[in-house]
C-alpha cells in the first residue's frame, strides 16, 4: 500500500526516497538498484516480473548482462533474510513477485523443520545402532567360552573365531609356518609354528598391547617380524613339569612405545572342566622395559581370582622402574582373571594354542605329559 510516497507492505514500511526498509525501529539500507527492485516488485504485488523487465526497469540500459537480475536479488534476498523480512517469491521459469502469501518464508520454515526431524531421525538410528553393537559384543562375551573356535582364514593362517579383523600382505608369509592370530580390543596375539610334516618343531610367541583400535589393523611388519630359535626351548621352559603341565615363552611389545620390549614366561598346571580349562597353578615371570618380577599361585577357597600384586600371591617378588613402561604386569598381574575359562586348540601332540577368553590373550604353549 503506497501512502505519502512510503510503501507498507506486511510489517515493514519501504521508502523508495531514501532506500530504507523500517520493521520495528530497525532500519535497513538498500542500495538505489536494490531499492528500485522492491519498488517495482511492492508496487503490483500480484504481478509477476520478468528478468527482462526488472533488467529494463532498474538499469535502464546502464548494463549490458541479463545476469545482474538474480545477482541483484539474491543479495537482496540475504540482506532481507537476515532482519526475517520475506518479500521477493522466485515464479518458476517466468520470473518474480511480491511474497503476498509468505510463500518463501514457509518454504524455508517446512526445510527447516525437515532438515530437524532428519537430524532427530538419524541421532535415533545412531542411537539404535550403538544400543544393537553393544548387545551383540555383550551375547558375544557370554557365550564367547563356548563358541570359539579355531578357523583357518587363509591357507596356513588361523585365527580365533572371535578375533577383530585385520589385514595383511600374504606375500611376507613364510613357507613351512603355520600362523594363529587373535586380534582383540587391547591387543594382538601373533603365534607360528615352523612346520615339520604334521609336528610344530619350533613355535613363536608375540602379543602386542595396543590403545589405538583402527577398524581394520594392517599386521604385515608384525608377521614379517616372525623369527624362530634355532634351538627347541620346550625343556628350557618348565623345570617343574611334575607340578606344571603347559608353558610357554612370548615376546611382548607395544605399538604405542617404541622404547618398550619384554618377554613373559609362564607355566599353568591346568585341569579340564568339561570343554574348558581352569588354572590350578601358575607360575609367571615377567622381564620387561618398566617391571621385572615372578608371580606363583596355587588356587585355594580363599583365593578364586589370580590376582598379582605384592602380598596377593602365593609368591611374589618384582619390582617397577618405570610404571608407564610396566604394560604386562599391568595386563597379567593387576586385572585379575578367574582363570575358569581357558580354551585349548590342539595344534600337535606337544603343541597347543592357549587361549584365556576373558583377557584376550594367546599364545602357543608346550604340553608336558
Amino acid at each position: 500500500m503506497l501512502y505519502k510516497n512510503l510503501i507498507r507492505f506486511k510489517d515493514i514500511t519501504f521508502n523508495p526516497k531514501t532506500n530504507q526498509i523500517i520493521k520495528n525501529d530497525c532500519t535497513i539500507k538498500l542500495t538505489h538498484s536494490e531499492s528500485k527492485i522492491l519498488k517495482l516488485l511492492l508496487t503490483s504485488p500480484n504481478k509477476v516480473f520478468s528478468k527482462d523487465e526488472i533488467f529494463a526497469y532498474v538499469w535502464e540500459g546502464t548494463a549490458t548482462n541479463i545476469g545482474v537480475v538474480p545477482q541483484a536479488i539474491s543479495v537482496l534476498r540475504k540482506k532481507l533474510h537476515s532482519n526475517d523480512i520475506y518479500l521477493i517469491e522466485t515464479i518458476k521459469k517466468k520470473g518474480y513477485k511480491a511474497d503476498v502469501h509468505n510463500t518463501f518464508f514457509e518454504k524455508n520454515r517446512l526445510n527447516k523443520n525437515h532438515l530437524i526431524l532428519s537430524l532427530i531421525a538419524f541421532i535415533i538410528f545412531c542411537i539404535s545402532l550403538i544400543l544393537f553393537e553393544r548387545h551383540i559384543i555383550n551375547t558375544k562375551n557370554k557365550t564367547k567360552v563356548t563358541e570359539v573356535t579355531l578357523e583357518e582364514s587363509v591357507p596356513n593362517v588361523f585365527q580365533t573365531s572371535d578375533s577383530l579383523p585385520f589385514v595383511f600382505d600374504p606375500t611376507v608369509l613364510k613357507s613351512n609356518t603355520t600362523y594363529y592370530i587373535n586380534r582383540q580390543p587391547n591387543n594382538l596375539n601373533i603365534s607360528a609354528c615352523r612346520q615339520i610334516g604334521t609336528q610344530c618343531d619350533l613355535t613363536y610367541n608375540k602379543i602386542v598391547f595396543i590403545e589405538n583400535n583402527d577398524k581394520n589393523a594392517i599386521i604385515t611388519q608384525y608377521i614379517q617380524d616372525v623369527k624362530f630359535t634355532d634351538v627347541k626351548y620346550k625343556d628350557e621352559l618348565n623345570k617343574n613339569p611334575s607340578r606344571f603341565n603347559y608353558a610357554a615363552k612370548v615376546i611382548i611389545d607395544s605399538e604405542n612405545d617404541y622404547h618398550y620390549k619384554g618377554q613373559v614366561i609362564a607355566n599353568y598346571n591346568l585341569k579340564q572342566r568339561n570343554n574348558k580349562f581352569v588354572y590350578n597353578k601358575v607360575s609367571i615371570v615377567i622381564d620387561e622395559t618398566g617391571f621385572t618380577g615372578q608371580c606363583s599361585y596355587t588356587r585355594g577357597g580363599a583365593s578364586p581370582s589370580f590376582e598379582c600384586q605384592e602380598g596377593d600371591c602365593t609368591n611374589y617378588v618384582g619390582s617397577i622402574s618405570d610404571p608407564s613402561k610396566a604394560v604386562a604386569y599391568k595386563n597379567l598381574f593387576q586385572y585379575p582373571s578367574s582363570g575358569l575359562n581357558i580354551l585349548l586348540f590342539p595344534i600337535d601332540d606337544d603343541v597347543s594354542l592357549f587361549y584365556n577368553t576373558e583377557s584376550g590373550l594367546s599364545y602357543l604353549v608346550y604340553q608336558y605329559n
